[in-house]
């Protein structure tokens, strides 16, 4: 079983770079992690990055959310369980093994969660 939080935004990221910008932990040189602004607004634990995909807008302009993340990982398993015509230009899709502690506490808005079994 997997589990799934998606999170959109419109006007926030001009590109992929800002996107993985705001996602991504960065290191010290030694090798320390340093938590980026998302890891630490939503308290995320187990951090895989491959886990994370980010979806921006291919026209920077708001877009239905099943055409945004048309690409995204087991998207024709889960996009059902979430409103496919929720307007952004960015959407965050975080799949377990990340576990996502407060996603409400996130600046993106939060379309929810499910679970589901990929095929």
């Amino acid at each position: 079983m997997v589990t799934l939080h998606v999170f959109i935004s419109t006007g926030r990221f001009r590109t992929l770079e800002e996107m993985r910008n705001y996602i991504d932990e960065t290191y010290t040189e030694d090798g320390d992690g340093i938590p980026s602004e998302f890891i630490e607004e939503v308290e995320l634990d187990e951090y895989e990055p491959g886990c994370i995909e980010a979806f921006p807008s291919e026209t920077g302009k708001p877009v239905p959310l099943a055409q945004l993340v048309a690409g995204a990982s087991w998207s024709d398993q889960w996009l059902k369980s979430f409103d496919g015509t929720a307007m952004a230009d960015a959407a965050i899709c975080v799949f377990s093994p990340n576990v996502v502690e407060n996603p409400s506490n996130c600046s993106l808005q939060y379309l929810g969660t499910c679970d589901f079994m990929p095929t």
